[in-house]
């Protein structure tokens, strides 16, 4: 089986959001949760129900199968680790997730390689403290550099 594209893997990242808050998802919520057009949801639903990760009848709930729910949860893990990651160096909510979103695409599902960097950072704070004020420095040395 081919691989999914990152933009179906956030299809099934969706419909798994809406389908634990309410048991089932819809086109019409995925498309404004994700910030796209209904053809385009309708086209998504369609590949992934013929790849069996989620059942669609038509203008009826979306509903992953326990394929389709592995996959949902191991991206969210993998993107709440990032989240994670990204957050022990202040970087904000919001860049943090916008960033663990496009990563989350990239590393295997079943790597451990976040855990265990995260893993890493907690036993050693030091390290985490000389990140962050690397940062820090470059961040105002730049200030410094465009105030010239």
């Amino acid at each position: 089986m081919n691989r999914l594209s990152s933009s179906l893997e956030d299809y099934i990242e969706a419909a798994y959001i809406f389908e634990k808050k309410n048991g089932f998802s819809r086109i019409k919520e995925i498309a404004d949760f994700l910030n796209v057009k209904l053809p385009a949801v309708n086209k998504a639903v369609k590949e992934l129900d013929k790849r069996g990760f989620l059942t669609h009848q038509k203008y009826g709930y979306i509903r992953l199968t326990s394929k389709g729910k592995i996959l949902a949860e191991s991206i969210l893990t993998i993107h709440n680790m990032l989240v994670r990651l990204l957050k022990m160096f202040d970087i904000s909510d919001f860049d943090s997730n916008r960033y663990a979103c496009y990563i989350e695409h990239i590393i295997h599902k079943n790597s451990k390689d976040i855990s265990y960097i995260i893993d890493y950072f907690n036993s050693n704070p030091s390290e985490i403290k000389k990140i962050k004020d690397f940062i820090k420095k470059r961040k105002n040395e730049n200030k410094s550099c465009k105030s010239k």
